[in-house]
């Protein structure tokens, strides 16, 4: 499927002062196996970058804004989803490969509370019925998918622990709960933030994650969505978080602005391409 997605971001300086020598950073997309970036246009003109994680970036300067005034950067993204198994083929993973995984993507972060006793309790008694990694991410994804009630858009992310306690939550709880399950037990796992196209023009946000599998690499897992190693070709893949448990979708740097007057909004919105016009 080839997509139009537009983003139009909107920054309001509510203080009472001008915003001098800004920096804006904005998450534009995240390398995928199952999605390929035909173009990409940026106005106004700014730097496109990978960093970590493969995420990449527009870095533009922001130009003076006075108090009241607003800055609205947009990006055009043309890209190409296909619904894929990252299951079907096995691959030899180094060792060296494995270890420096894990060192990396099986630590306690916010939202990912791994020392939390529930977590602790739960994790034990899946890895009780495992026999290596492949079967705990399948028991834990069943878990998670049996006891947290799904809801819909809280205004909150609640975290893994609390979604062990209270047995509910989005997307942004199925996806902690899984990954501080497996981290528990130095199962490597990281969050992807995104958005799911249902033929409408505005995408829902959406969350998943990915756990790391001795035979297979990164592997990705909805829970909340019920796929384990499989995404649909209606999945956008934005940010990866695993080194870190958050990144925002847009940040702005500036010397002389309380972070607290300033307003940052996103609209997203998608469209099929046909014959190359969404």
């Amino acid at each position: 499927m080839r997509l139009r997605i537009e983003m139009q971001a909107d920054v309001l300086n509510r203080g009472r002062s001008k915003i001098h020598n800004g920096r804006l950073i904005w998450h534009l997309f995240t390398d995928m196996d199952n999605q390929f970036v035909e173009m990409i246009d940026v106005f106004p003109p700014a730097r496109v970058m990978q960093r970590a994680e493969k995420n990449i970036v527009a870095i533009m300067k922001v130009p003076e804004i006075s108090p009241g005034e607003a800055f609205s950067p947009t990006a055009i993204l043309r890209i190409d989803t296909t619904s894929r198994d990252w299951l079907i083929k096995q691959q030899r993973i180094p060792e060296s490969v494995r270890k420096s995984t894990i060192g990396m993507y099986s630590s306690m972060q916010k939202y990912w509370e791994i020392d939390n006793p529930v977590i602790q309790s739960l994790s034990q008694s899946i890895a009780e019925k495992s026999d290596g990694d492949f079967t705990f991410g399948k028991l834990a994804f069943q878990v998670v998918r049996e006891q947290v009630k799904l809801k819909t858009h809280l205004d909150e992310r609640r975290g893994a622990a609390r979604a062990a306690v209270e047995k509910e939550g989005d997307c942004d709880e199925h996806a902690d709960l899984f990954i501080a399950l497996t981290r528990a037990v130095n199962i490597p796992s990281r969050r992807v933030i995104g958005h799911f196209f249902k033929g409408k023009p505005e995408p829902e946000p959406h969350a998943w994650c990915e756990i790391f599998l001795e035979d297979n690499g990164w592997v990705p897992v909805d829970p909340a969505l019920g796929r384990f190693g499989v995404l649909s070709e209606n999945y956008f893949s934005r940010i990866r978080e695993g080194l870190v448990s958050q990144r925002p979708t847009i940040q702005l740097k500036t010397s002389n602005l309380d972070s607290g007057l300033l307003s940052i909004e996103e609209n997203v919105t998608m469209a099929i391409v046909r014959n190359n016009h969404a």
